[in-house]
């Protein structure tokens, strides 16, 4: 069981480790997560479940607040990315220059009203208020978590700007107001302000995917009720209620074309540009847009149960969950503000006592070490680029349901097919009946027919086509009993048929003659008492792209297999055809396990693509379960990612963008390491006795807003994957 939790005043990884903290140990408890992009904490429960009130009460301990995330509960967007803040954010610059203005004309010879430096340092105070004033959650956040024993980047800006205008102060009551840091404070303040709100606003372009994704169901629907076209809301729509769709209009929830047809835009949900025709009996998707004609549908599914609520509740819960490469980043960001402190007293005490440069020079170096150092960059690197890049796939028809998942596509040695259904249409044909000829052909496909009616299998509906276009009527049959992998055993007209795999006749002791079959048929065998009657043959043809889809799993050095049921000689066509590295027939359902478990021993990471509920064992059972959406429930529910094309070019897509996105975490893990490693001892001066290299504290602030808007930047280039 999941709790989601939204938590206000979050900004930093320090914040999230320190809610971590709290939540953690209560009983319960077996995986917390705080995500610090969408500010959402996750917590994954075994056992006896925590109450509410238990894990918000922790929260609280943490210093910050907590409500619990239900269904209908609107998520607020990053304040520090609205309207509110940004008057502070204004409020605060301009008031900054002014004061930098003030404080340092005499520095650059500008004009400026003739007062003393005392009435100067008095007005100078007055400017910095306002900032004071919009800046005040650096304080009433920073300082109470210092006090907790829990700093986060808040307590840095706060301890920061606090020393600076401390001893300014001290200045000005010592009676020497020329040299103060009410300019450098107010700078610090406004500088960090603008990177949390450009930073906000490239976050929220991170998220975009979802929110518009939400947007696609209309809130209105036509429903036919008692012969008349009423408008209802969409949320009242239930199973079996009748809508009407016109040319432009969103289809409200999931169903079936009962009359008319239309053309149907379905790219937001399956990144499929051409639109697709929809015909009385084809399924229509909710959020999907209608165009070019007009149809009568009956819903199926609505609201949580719908294509696209699914869709977003996997896409939700991909962006929330925590990669393996985030534990390194975690673990830092936990000790990262504490570190950084003791750097900054540790540079104060050695320019204090092992220089002469005084207590100015020695404060301004601490303070820009504390103000220069960015968890936030660190705390960043993952979430944003998971964020978007799961946003990004979800839009190019790409599910992947969590960041371990992506994190595997990316390190892929092995990549096996299904082959029905998947390499192939799953649609094979009848080609041939071989018989001796004492009993028809139509009466032959009456009676595989009639036994296949029932069956799930992709031949059953070769064969029901096979009558339909002989005008054959399939009657009912007894005792119906299907073996997955093998075949079928009902009574036909008081006859025990069997029909299915050469296996199964042998397992049912039916002698076969000698047959020679078409090069990549598969054959069907059919007995009637235990006698064999005759043998059907069928042949499926490839799925659009399958060839470019090897070749482009090859290019990546890849090696690509199928695991098949059907015989040697159709597996070994179309591994022929392919130019596949190797194949398996006559492989059950149930061995299908097994034999991903050999090829990864041999060959390492494997991947495993598939579409059949028979598919399901080896999806769960490779190291990444691909499922085409055009295959069963229960294989998109096992697989960690959901291809909503029925494209087999999306497969070494989504493993390109995998590894697209790991790419990006660990340039930003690169980045946000390398700056703290390189811009810590700058800030503390450790090249100014050699190169005179120095940053004042606002340039620090300044460098420090920059490396988190890279990190986002850089993570915000995954939403042009193509």
């Amino acid at each position: 069981m999941k709790m989601k939790f939204a938590v206000d005043g979050i900004h930093c990884s320090a914040c999230a480790a320190a809610i971590e903290r709290k939540v953690r140990p209560l009983p319960g408890v077996r995986k917390c997560y705080v995500n610090v992009v969408s500010k959402e904490l996750t917590v994954e429960c075994s056992g006896n479940t925590p109450s509410e009130e238990a894990v918000i009460s922790a929260v609280s301990e943490a210093g910050f607040r907590a409500v619990l995330l239900k269904k209908d509960t609107p998520r607020a967007g990053d304040k520090e990315g609205g309207f509110l803040f940004f008057l502070r954010l204004l409020t605060a610059i301009v008031f900054s220059l002014i004061l930098m203005y003030a404080s340092m004309h005499s520095m650059f010879h500008l004009p400026w009203c003739n007062i003393s430096p005392g009435w100067n340092a008095l007005f100078q105070i007055l400017l910095l208020l306002p900032v004071l004033g919009a800046g005040y959650t650096f304080y009433t956040r920073g300082f109470p978590a210092l006090l907790r024993f829990s700093p986060n980047m808040d307590s840095l800006i706060a301890c920061g700007t606090a020393s600076s205008i401390l001893y300014s102060l001290i200045l000005i009551f010592r009676g020497t107001p020329e040299h103060l840091y009410f300019d450098s404070a107010a700078m610090i303040i406004s500088l960090v302000m603008l990177g949390k709100f450009l930073e906000a606003r490239s976050k929220g372009r991170a998220t975009e995917a979802v929110r518009s994704l939400m947007t696609l169901i209309p809130p209105s629907a036509v429903v036919l009720r008692n012969g008349k076209e009423i408008t209802v809301d969409a949320d009242s729509l239930a199973a079996g209620d009748e809508v009407r769709i016109r040319s432009g209009w969103k289809i409200p929830a999931d169903g079936v074309v009962l009359e008319g047809s239309a053309n149907v835009d379905e790219s937001m949900l399956t990144g499929e540009s051409m639109p697709v025709v929809k015909c009385p009996g084809d399924t229509v998707t909710g959020g999907t847009v209608a165009g070019g004609g007009t149809f009568l549908f009956r819903v199926t599914r609505t609201g949580e149960d719908t294509t696209l609520a699914r869709i977003i509740a996997m896409v939700q819960g991909a962006q929330e969950s925590r990669p393996p490469i985030a534990r390194m980043a975690d673990t830092v960001s936990g000790y990262f503000v504490w570190f950084v402190l003791c750097c900054s007293v540790l540079t104060f005490c050695l320019w204090f006592f092992c220089s002469d440069r005084g207590f100015g020079f020695a404060l301004e170096f601490a303070i820009a070490v504390m103000v220069i150092a960015c968890p936030c960059a660190m705390g960043l690197a993952v979430p944003v680029a998971l964020i978007t890049g799961i946003g990004r796939g979800a839009k190019l028809g790409i599910l992947i349901k969590n960041g371990e998942a992506l994190e595997k596509a990316g390190k892929l040695k092995t990549v096996v097919f299904d082959k029905t259904g998947t390499l192939t249409e799953g649609r094979p044909d009848l080609v041939d009946v071989l018989s001796d000829g004492t009993v028809t052909r139509e009466v032959l496909i009456r009676m595989a027919a009639s036994a296949e009616k029932g069956s799930s299998h992709p031949l059953s509906g070769a064969f029901l086509r096979a009558a339909e276009k002989n005008n054959v009527i399939p009657e009912n049959v007894a005792s119906f009993t299907e073996v997955p992998g093998k075949g079928i055993l009902c009574m036909f007209q008081k006859k025990q048929l069997l029909l299915g795999n050469q296996a199964w006749m042998a397992e049912n002791k039916v002698t076969l003659p000698d047959l020679k079959t078409g090069p990549g048929t598969t054959p069907v065998y059919m007995a009637e008492d235990g006698l064999y009657v005759c043998c059907f043959t069928f042949e499926d043809i490839l799925r659009p792209g399958a060839a470019r889809c090897v070749d482009l799993l090859h290019e990546m050095n890849l090696k690509v297999r199928i695991l098949s049921g059907d015989t040697e000689e159709a597996a070994k066509t179309l591994s022929e055809q392919l130019k596949l590295d190797s194949f398996q027939a006559k492989v059950l359902p149930e061995e299908k396990a097994s034999a991903i478990g050999k090829i990864r021993s041999q060959d390492g990471m494997t991947a495993m693509v598939g579409d059949g509920i028979n598919d399901s064992p080896a999806l769960a059972a490779a190291d990444i379960g691909i499922a085409m959406r055009s295959g069963t429930d229960a294989a998109m529910e096992t697989a960690d990612i959901v291809l909503m094309r029925s494209d087999l070019r999306n497969v070494p897509d989504s493993i390109r963008l995998s590894k697209a996105v790991i790419r990006i975490m660990k340039e930003n893990l690169f980045w946000a390491f390398a700056y703290n490693g390189i811009m810590i001892p700058l800030a503390a001066g450790a090249f100014f006795p050699l190169w005179g290299w120095h940053l004042n504290p606002a340039a620090a602030a300044l460098a420090m807003t920059l490396s988190s808007l890279t990190v986002v930047g850089n993570s915000l280039r995954l939403r042009n994957f193509i």
